[in-house]
């Protein structure tokens, strides 16, 4: 009796191992340098795939030799220097026009609105709502599925 109870804990364990793994790899960052260039492969011998600026939000999807694989809002993946992350949490806006309200409902008055590709300061959450703030210092709330990086 005492073997099947060990074995139930080896299985839970093995799942917590694996559950772990897949948190690891929600792990978001932002970009901590002015531009950075995301490359095809972990070097700077690898062609530039693309430019992001200050900021930008990544998901860390594996890192090797000082170099992260990162993946941005559209799915896109490509290599960059650890060194020019930042552990400074972000979100960019992925939809028109979105509004920042005064606290996580609809109901709530209105802040400011922020345009596709802004970026905001990541600085938590509430069920399906982020807590945001602009560059200029304003602070509100918008709806998680119009942003992206949380």
């Amino acid at each position: 009796m005492a073997k099947g109870r060990t074995g139930g804990v080896a299985v839970l364990a093995v799942l917590g191992l694996l559950l772990g793994s897949g948190a690891a790899a929600e792990t978001f960052k932002s970009i901590d340098a002015g531009k950075a260039n995301l490359r095809a492969g972990p070097g700077a011998e690898h062609p530039r795939q693309w430019v992001v600026s200050y900021g930008y939000p990544v998901r860390i999807l594996d890192t090797r030799n000082g170099w992260a694989r990162v993946e941005d809002y559209e799915g896109d993946v490509a290599w960059v220097a650890e060194r020019l992350l930042s552990d400074r949490r972000t979100v960019l806006v992925t939809k028109q026009l979105v509004n920042v309200r005064e606290g996580p409902d609809t109901s709530r008055d209105i802040v400011f609105q922020a345009e596709q590709h802004v970026v905001l300061r990541y600085l938590g959450k509430r069920d399906d709502w982020v807590h945001v703030q602009h560059a200029d210092g304003e602070k509100g709330w918008v709806y998680a599925a119009l942003v992206w990086g949380d």
